[in-house]
């Protein structure tokens, strides 16, 4: 895979790695503990003693605990609990690139990117950090106007990356203290953390780092990772197959490359769900193993069941219904995938095959129409008991005494909230027999004088039911709006300046009391 030159360097970067990694773990463990100590005290204190400087201390002191923490994960990466998975380090280039769209007016960027579907195993984040960390310094590495040129190919069994730049280059007396914590070619600011973090990277996923640069002219570095035995395998994994076995011993038979090749298929939505700590990897594939197995039986009742229990466990998480149709298309590959590979071995006849893929489909079919059903329902309820909340709160009628209420009507107020406002006071007034309510329109907007319209329409509702209206609160705006209206509308309208203007003359009228 590679030379005797790349594997001598390979393994002396590596034993300086491993080397720097265990000196920095200590010294980080070591100030660390001690730290988090000083952290709690001063905590303590910070309630007992007021100062102007604790925010400066503790703001100093978390930047302390951080660089720790940094310098712990690059020494020490294989505490990382991110699994291995399938990586199109295309897509992470392209992605990570978008991130730095806000450089565009000062620097170019090339792109040359072959064998775009090539794919390696790793821990994706890692390697989005470390794709990060090279290309932020990059751009830090140019001063003004500048290049930066990003290549992909496959050579080989090796798939390899490049990311150069027009800055200001490394000395050459340097190249060799790169990756090594705390070193860093920045005058102004930097750890040497983010390479340090590049190179424990890429050296755990057996990679090659090459540095090129030139003082005044710019850098290159180049990173080769070999495709690993477990990718190869699952591509060259063949299925387990016995003239006796039916197509449900097939499958079990092969449960395992059904299951890697789900995993790879669906990659998306694993990872999505992960993320979301809604369900783990082994759960997705358990249910898998479940719906093939009832659609193996034909148990129709029993896929309808799982349906429905699956829908309202997805409908209640944050999971995008697409991140779960996604799911089902992987599924239904990876099954017709097998099927075929069955088809080819057992060489059963066209109408066989006509005849099994029907009955697989339809199940699959069953499940996921029940699946989005209860899914769609579920989201509806839930949307529906919010919207009533909503309406709730926009009509907040408040009974003050006596069969007198208050309306105070608050934001904007456009025909559809209207049209909820006058469904709701009516039917509130004839239910609690109001007599006068005051509406207050001291903080609403009205976004068109046919709004105020409807409210004129509300008014007549309200005295159709024997209760009088008074409107408070109208704002100068409101009243060059009404001023605009006919002569008929303006009767119609029984005004005070203010809620409390209001209140407080009804309070004094023993009549209205």
């Amino acid at each position: 895979m590679f030379d005797k030159k790349e594997q001598i360097n390979r393994v002396s970067d590596l034993e300086r790695l491993s080397a720097i990694g265990q000196i920095s773990a200590g010294i980080a463990h070591e100030i660390r503990n001690p730290l988090t100590s000083v952290k709690g005290f001063l905590q303590l204190m910070q309630k007992e003693h007021e100062s102007s400087y604790w925010e400066i201390i503790n703001s100093e002191l978390e930047q302390a605990i951080s660089t720790v923490q940094n310098l712990l994960s690059v020494s020490k990466p294989e505490t990382n609990e991110e699994n291995f998975t399938v990586v199109n380090l295309c897509e992470i280039l392209e992605n990570t690139l978008s991130l730095f769209d806000h450089e565009m007016y000062r620097v170019q960027v090339e792109k040359r990117f072959y064998n775009t579907s090539s794919k390696i195993f790793g821990k994706r984040n890692q390697l989005k950090r470390a794709i990060f960390n090279l290309l932020k310094n990059a751009y830090e590495a140019i001063e003004g106007n500048g290049t930066i040129t990003v290549e992909h190919y496959r050579s080989n069994d090796v798939v390899c990356i490049s990311i150069s730049d027009t800055g200001k280059g490394i000395p050459s007396d340097k190249l060799s203290q790169l990756g090594t914590p705390f070193f860093t070619t920045k005058t102004d600011s930097g750890t040497g953390l983010g390479l340090s973090q590049v190179y424990s990277t890429f050296h755990e996923h057996k990679a090659t780092i090459y540095v090129d640069s030139t003082e005044n002219q710019g850098t290159k570095f180049t990173i080769r990772i070999p495709t690993t035995d477990r990718l190869e395998s699952h591509e060259q994994m063949k299925p387990v197959f016995d003239k006796t076995m039916d197509v449900r011993q097939f499958f079990e038979a092969n449960r395992q490359l059904f299951n890697r090749s789900l995993e790879i298929e669906a990659q998306n939505s694993f990872e999505i769900v992960a993320s979301l700590k809604f369900v783990s990897t082994q759960d997705l594939l358990d249910h898998a193993n479940q719906i093939l197995s009832l659609v193996h039986d034909g148990m129709t009742q029993e896929i309808i069941q799982l349906a429905q229990e699956r829908g309202i466990a997805w409908a209640k998480s944050d999971v995008p219904i697409m991140t779960k149709m996604e799911w089902f298309y992987a599924l239904r590959k990876v099954i017709w995938s097998l099927l075929r590979q069955y088809h080819l071995a057992a060489g059963i006849t066209p109408e066989e095959v006509f005849d099994l893929s029907e009955r697989i489909n339809d199940a699959l079919d069953n499940f996921i129409i029940q699946f989005n059903v209860v899914f769609t329902k579920y989201r509806d309820g839930v949307i529906k008991s919010k919207q009533a909340i909503i309406d709730e709160l926009t009509v907040p009628i408040i009974p003050i005494y006596n069969q007198i209420a208050v309306l105070p009507l608050i934001g904007t107020l456009d025909e559809m909230r209207i049209h909820t406002i006058e469904e709701k006071m009516l039917e509130e007034i004839e239910k609690r027999n109001i007599q006068k309510v005051f509406i207050d329109m001291s903080g609403a907007a009205l976004t068109s004088a046919d709004v105020f319209l409807k409210i004129v329409r509300i008014i007549e509702g309200i005295n159709l039911l024997g209760c009088q209206a008074v409107v408070t609160g109208i704002s100068a705006k409101l009243a060059k709006i009404i001023l605009d209206l006919s002569e008929t509308v303006k009767d119609k309208l029984v005004v005070e300046s203010t809620l409390q203007q209001a209140l407080l003359k009804a309070s004094y009228s023993g009549s209205e009391m």
